[in-house]
């Protein structure tokens, strides 16, 4: 599993989202995980019933929304924290150094600031 850390205040769902539709269309199981401040995935990919913290599927991408790290995630799911997410591929959009930190962006295979 591959790691992709976007890092930056500017609006970058939009970027992963096509990026993401890219790499699902190469045969990858991607999934996005939006732990931005505003959460504009919240408001673009649609959930049947969103909720605090949700994951919900879109165009064949998984979209997760409101996690504090990838534990949270992985509860959530239902697998052991010990195992690893089952994703060929997880982009991950954090604008904050906490968020930085809780999903150990420093640790990911590529890593691109985006800014205006």
């Amino acid at each position: 599993m591959k790691k992709i850390g976007f890092i930056g205040v500017f609006d970058k769902t939009d970027l992963i989202i096509y990026l993401a539709k890219a790499l699902k269309t190469l045969g990858k199981k991607v999934l996005i995980i939006d732990n931005t401040v505003n959460q504009k995935a919240r408001y673009v990919v649609p959930a049947i019933n969103p909720t605090k913290s949700y994951i919900t599927e879109f165009d064949e991408i998984d979209v997760s929304v409101g996690f504090e790290n990838y534990e949270d995630i992985k509860k959530y799911i239902g697998i052991p924290l010990e195992k690893e997410l089952e994703y060929d591929i997880i982009l991950i959009d954090v604008d904050s150094a906490k968020n930085y930190q809780n999903f150990n962006i420093q640790s990911c295979d590529k890593k691109y600031f985006i800014t205006s």
